[in-house]
């Protein structure tokens, strides 16, 4: 019984010891050269492995001008990162069998049964019935023919037409008016016919909204942020939270960043007071321990730190299940080696060449140069969140998350 009790004690003090062994001078390193080379003015890097947080660094400068440290609270936003929390919440009512996954819009959205879809026609464009109604799922696997003019230019037309091309806050008072536009819209593609990435997670922050009968915020502080703990995440930030919003930044040439100038792109969506628009798109703040607190959860078989069920394990298993079959997703024009779930990534035995993370693994990022990566396999999670346009920065991310489980592994013995 002595030998027993000397072997699991031993074998516990072994894990303390790799875990405390890890060894992330890597990752500050490149973070460094990075802010020294005048590529971002700083960021943040969060890494959680084995049940607990083994790196919390902050880098650089949050505000260059007035030289303001970053801060592993600084607040960030967190743009299409918001994309996964929303699908999450869908998912709590998909569970709760208020609605169905392949059940069509127009059943909630009665608009959605007149769209038609657009067909490119010399100068114009032509309009032809849907081969089927678009669905819920279609909504979630971004392959519903709601796109957006960034993924497809020559729709630029008509997308101005209806008012659907701006960035980020639309302009729209409220999800409802943005939503009746794309209902209004024809589709860019027939439902199901291939993925392309844009507004469809609209529809779904609308359906929240319909369905529960509460605001989209209000909904995600109920049933998310405030079980989670997330009490830095919001659309519109409160008056005491504004200065610790960081500043984004644009190299203007090869050894200088300006700060972007919130009248040429619209960055202080988050400083606005008294808007009920909330971009289910992007529209969310956050930080780096808050958004933690998210996929913990998620990778807990959606359990809190506080042991409460926030979502089922298995509308879990089909949220990180691939929905393309053989297909892979596409962004910015580009064919993904990885293919998609029910609203993020997943990385497929190809794209393990990217990172090195497992097959399996779920990921995503942000336009203003966020991201994250849950490796299921490995119980890790990565954050590293910068803010820098344009979206330029995903090979530093990849770099970083390829480091990182490089160090977790050397201090897990595996080489």
């Amino acid at each position: 019984m002595r030998n027993a009790k000397t072997f699991i004690i031993s074998f516990l003090v072994c894990i303390s010891l790799s875990a405390f062994s890890q060894d992330f001078t890597k990752v500050d390193s490149i973070i460094t050269a990075e802010i020294q080379q005048k590529n971002i003015a700083g960021g943040v890097a969060f890494i959680y492995h084995n049940n607990r947080v083994v790196l919390n660094k902050a880098y650089g400068y949050a505000d260059i001008a007035r030289q303001q440290p970053m801060q592993t609270n600084s607040i960030f936003r967190i743009a299409s990162q918001t994309k996964a929390i929303v699908s999450i919440a869908f998912l709590q009512l998909v569970e709760k069998n208020k609605i169905a996954l392949d059940d069509p819009i127009e059943k909630y959205i009665p608009a959605f049964s007149k769209q038609k879809v657009a067909i490119p026609e010399k100068d114009s464009f032509q309009l032809v019935d849907k081969i089927r109604s678009v669905t819920i799922r279609d909504l979630l696997t971004h392959t519903s023919g709601i796109s957006s003019v960034d993924e497809y230019p020559k729709f630029k037309r008509l997308y101005e037409q209806y008012q659907l091309h701006q960035p980020l806050n639309n302009g729209y008072a409220s999800l409802k008016e943005e939503v009746d536009q794309i209902a209004a819209m024809p589709l860019v593609h027939q439902p199901g016919a291939r993925f392309s990435y844009g507004l469809s997670t609209n529809v779904i922050g609308r359906l929240i909204e319909i369905i529960s009968g509460l605001p989209l915020d209000q909904y995600l502080v109920k049933n998310i942020f405030l079980p989670l703990q997330m009490r830095d995440t919001y659309f519109y930030l409160p008056a005491d939270k504004k200065d610790r919003l960081v500043k984004v930044y644009m190299k203007i040439n090869k050894d200088s960043l300006a700060e972007v100038d919130p009248s040429l792109y619209p960055i202080n969506y988050p400083l606005q007071t008294n808007k009920h628009y909330f971009s289910a798109i992007g529209g969310l703040v956050s930080t780096t321990h808050d958004y933690a607190l998210f996929l913990e959860c998620l990778l807990n078989k959606g359990i809190s730190q506080e042991g409460k069920q926030i979502i089922g394990s298995a509308i879990l298993a089909q949220f990180w299940t691939n929905q393309l079959g053989d297909k892979t997703f596409v962004f910015g024009g580009v064919k993904s080696l990885n293919n998609f779930g029910l609203g993020v990534g997943l990385t497929t035995q190809a794209g393990q060449i990217i990172n090195n993370a497992s097959e399996g693994s779920f990921f995503w990022g942000g336009a203003f140069n966020t991201a994250y990566m849950v490796d299921k396999k490995r119980n890790l999670i990565t954050l590293f969140y910068f803010q820098r346009v344009p979206f330029v920065l995903p090979p530093l991310l990849s770099k970083l998350e390829k480091t990182a489980i490089q160090i977790v592994d050397e201090a897990n013995g595996k080489n």
